[in-house]
């Protein structure tokens, strides 16, 4: 079972909530944190690490959370406890965070804002663009498909080192190299696209958390 935690926000909190949340995280993070301009971006890192925490609470890991914290070569986060992994995705107002154990997992969520679609040709293969331009709905068909190579590319762990073109989209499954992903479209806004990527097949419960 994965647990897929999200949150949302409009307003910033106020001041002395802000720093109260802030003092749990590790000094590295605080500095990070710091270093956003809009207060949006603080928002949506802090939220992140905040859900990371609601998240190890289920597999009750609340104690030290910060130092079993590291990341790949490629910037990927992921946890030195061997058997757990998370990744984190924000976008507009929305912040996510999924959690498994014995599976390799990535999660993506975009906010349905209007692009250039001449922007992006070099993502989609010929078929996956001669759908999205038939569809009902382009943009959203744009962002499933974003979603879902994106998932693939955190779960994979290089991410944009792996050219999104390459990647087909077949019966729910992604061949990347050797290894096949499991994608599944996550529902959490009607103005957001999400997708879940797993080594295999698994159920997901979603949580919604307020802060």
């Amino acid at each position: 079972m994965i647990n897929i935690f999200f949150t949302s926000f409009t307003n910033p909190l106020e001041q002395s909530l802000f720093s109260a949340y802030l003092s749990v995280l590790s000094p590295e993070l605080k500095e990070k944190n710091s270093r956003y301009v809009r207060w949006q971006n603080r928002h949506s890192h802090l939220f992140g690490k905040l859900l990371l925490m609601e998240a190890l609470k289920t597999y009750g890991i609340e104690k030290d959370i910060w130092n079993y914290v590291e990341c790949n070569s490629y910037h990927r986060p992921y946890l030195t406890l061997k058997e757990y992994d998370f990744n984190i995705s924000h976008s507009g107002n929305y912040v996510t965070c999924a959690i498994g154990k014995n599976i390799r997992l990535g999660i993506d969520i975009e906010e349905n804002k209007k692009v250039n679609f001449e922007h992006f040709q070099m993502v989609m293969t010929p078929s996956q663009w001669d759908i999205i331009n038939n569809a009902n709905y382009p943009l959203k068909e744009f962002y499933k498909y974003w979603t879902i190579k994106e998932s693939v590319i955190k779960a994979d762990g290089r991410g944009f080192t792996i050219p999104l073109d390459e990647l087909e989209v077949k019966n729910n499954t992604v061949q990347c190299d050797d290894k096949s992903w499991f994608v599944q479209e996550l529902e959490i806004n009607s103005d957001y696209s999400a997708a879940l990527a797993t080594n295999q097949l698994s159920e997901f419960k979603i949580h919604e958390i307020n802060f």
